[in-house]
């Protein structure tokens, strides 16, 4: 929710509603960003935004706000869309435009914004960069860069754009979900402990090494973390991965092998009946994940998905989605993309609650992809 600096402008808020007609509120924003990034990674296009803080406060920050509309209004295109953002700040959305177009437009705002003594803070990003090779032949995920700027000043500071979702609070994760994911995480954890005993011993007995295995996955807006899981392969599994690449049965960047000999015999027990990924609740409880959402790709995996597969990471991870109960369907790695945004566009108490029950009744039936 956006939320105004200052007492007052807080309360007249609460809903995210605009301060002036000629603002979208933060929710109607967000939803041009997220239809702007679909169209430009599907027609291969780019566009700019451009975040604004005001140093201003209270009833002052109202007025300078409004003033700012108003200079919107009367500089940018028809096409252009205007409006708030949720962390506090302004934001103007510039289909077709580079980052030399987005430094004049503010510029010209900066310098008729200093006439009425109205000053702030700015971030410039674009999406996707400027890279000559485009965003079909670059393996990695295009930068997205942005520059610090003020009417008086500015510099260059590159940065992607997964990380800018922290800066500007873009595709904030709701509240009722990180509820349900608290309490359902602290039940579960509770609940698993004698099963994940249980498993380690196993674990233990059959093989030599740890207990649990950890691993740098990718997650929302782009955050690395640790994932946690009973170790269910031997010791060196990723250093053996390079020689079993042949028999790789997935396509794109992800490694699947049905018969993989790193899987230990007790492995494929716990794999079977999902014990393996208990200890993820974990991961749910301190933040990193979620009961429900895009199982997260190991790291180096999500470097190599392209543009419009990385809107999966508008949501936290989970430990179960849609792509886990839809084995039998066996869809291609970009059927899985899709699978995990139609789901981030589409997430909902009634969605989430489904896919729980929906989960527990294919582990029954031994069909959870792992």
């Amino acid at each position: 929710m956006f939320t105004f600096r200052g007492q007052s402008a807080g309360k007249r808020n609460q809903r995210g509603v605009s301060i002036s007609p000629l603002l979208l509120s933060a929710r109607e924003l967000e939803r041009a960003i997220h239809k702007e990034r679909i169209r430009c990674d599907r027609y291969q296009l780019q566009f700019g935004l451009i975040s604004l803080e005001l140093y201003s406060n209270g009833s002052k920050y109202l007025q300078e706000a409004k003033e700012l509309a108003k200079i919107f209004h009367r500089r940018l295109r028809i096409t252009d869309e205007r409006g708030h953002l949720k962390n506090g700040r302004l934001g103007i959305l510039l289909p077709h435009t580079d980052r030399a177009g987005m430094m004049l437009v503010l510029d010209q705002i900066g310098a008729l914004a200093a006439k009425k003594e109205i000053y702030f803070k700015s971030e410039v990003m674009n999406y996707p960069n400027d890279d000559p090779k485009g965003p079909t032949q670059a393996v990695q995920e295009p930068e997205l860069v942005a520059m610090s700027s003020s009417p008086l000043s500015e510099s260059v500071v590159q940065t992607t754009w997964e990380s800018s979702y922290s800066k500007l609070n873009l595709f904030a994760y709701p509240t009722w979900k990180r509820s349900i994911d608290i309490v359902g995480a602290s039940f579960g954890l509770i609940l698993s402990l004698p099963f994940i005993l249980f498993a380690a011993i196993a674990i233990k007995m059959n093989s030599n090494g740890p207990v649990f295995f950890l691993q740098k996955r990718t997650g929302f807006r782009g955050q690395e973390f640790l994932i946690y899981k009973l170790r269910t392969m031997v010791v060196n599994a990723d250093g053996q991965k390079a020689l079993l690449m042949d028999s790789n049965e997935r396509d794109g960047p992800a490694f699947k092998m049905k018969d993989d000999p790193r899987i230990t015999s007790v492995g494929r027990i716990l794999r079977k009946i999902g014990l393996d990924e208990l200890p993820q609740l974990w991961n749910v409880l301190i933040g990193d994940m979620a009961l429900v959402g895009p199982r997260p790709l190991p790291c180096h995996e999500d470097a190599q998905c392209l543009s419009w597969q990385k809107r999966r990471l508008d949501t936290k991870p989970g430990i179960t989605c849609t792509w886990q109960i839809a084995k039998w369907k066996a869809p291609t790695f970009a059927d899985w993309m899709r699978m995990d945004i139609r789901y981030r566009d589409r997430r909902n108490l009634f969605a989430d609650v489904r896919l729980l029950f929906q989960t527990v009744y294919a582990v029954v039936r031994g069909r959870v992809e792992q």
